[in-house]
């Protein structure tokens, strides 16, 4: 169990420390701002979820936090159709957290109800509402310079499964220890389920995004995945100089 030194000294700084960060991102989106209102959220939620993921006890709102942390970055990413419902999805979720924790310290449990059916509210709108055809072609060029694979996204936006898979295909391909830029020069948007799934390659060899432009840079750094693959301004600032080009990988 927990102890409850380290519960007091967490809820102290969950209410003086990160619930007015929360509550001024909650209003920007109350007040249409949502997009400046989830950069707001991200940091204090992320820090959430960490600190009562290694709580003995609070497992559970850790995990109920991942979840709604998701679901914001879908909205910031474009994924979710933004509407009044999901805006008010998103702020009832985020408000819920405390709530969980609250539940938790006192009785030992959360509202296992409550969560379920708010859970249950955001996994529908996270649905698509339709069905589209998109054919990708040419998705990533592949090159090689001085033993370093140059993978360059030729896609304008990185949103749909097929188009993350060929991201995917090109990282399982490659060899462990082998270094690997990623090329994001020309990406306007990349959904942020996207850097989820490209994660675990990063425990298996060097991998690098060069390029970002301010959008995707934006979401890549509030969610934390700065902290998980190396960032560079640019292929040409990877190398050093000028030498993007190279034989065909």
């Amino acid at each position: 169990m927990h102890d409850d030194d380290q519960i007091e000294e967490f809820m102290g700084e969950l209410y003086d420390k990160f619930y007015p960060q929360v509550m001024d991102g909650l209003e920007r989106m109350k007040e249409g701002d949502v997009h400046s209102g989830i950069e707001n959220l991200s940091r204090p939620l992320h820090t959430i979820k960490g600190v009562t993921g290694f709580m003995g006890g609070f497992e559970v709102a850790s995990g109920f936090t991942h979840k709604v942390e998701s679901f914001l970055k879908k909205i910031q990413a474009g994924d979710v159709a933004l509407d009044d419902a999901v805006t008010s999805a998103a702020i009832t979720s985020v408000n819920m957290i405390f709530q969980v924790i609250e539940q938790i310290r006192d009785t030992g449990s959360g509202p296992q109800g409550e969560m379920d059916e708010v859970l249950a509210r955001i996994s529908e709108l996270s649905e698509p509402k339709g069905q589209s055809k998109v054919v990708v072609e040419e998705g990533v060029r592949l090159s090689v310079v001085d033993g370093v694979i140059v993978a360059s996204v030729v896609m304008s936006r990185v949103h749909l499964p097929a188009q993350k898979q060929m991201l995917l295909d090109v990282l399982q391909k490659q060899g462990a220890g082998v270094p690997l830029v990623l090329d994001f020069s020309g990406v306007l948007s990349v959904s942020s389920s996207v850097w989820d799934a490209l994660e675990p390659f990063a425990e298996k060899f060097p991998v690098h995004v060069a390029g970002m432009q301010p959008f995707v840079g934006g979401l890549f750094h509030s969610w934390g995945y700065g902290a998980i693959f190396t960032v560079h301004p640019s292929v040409e600032a990877f190398f050093g100089q000028d030498k993007a080009g190279g034989g065909d990988a």
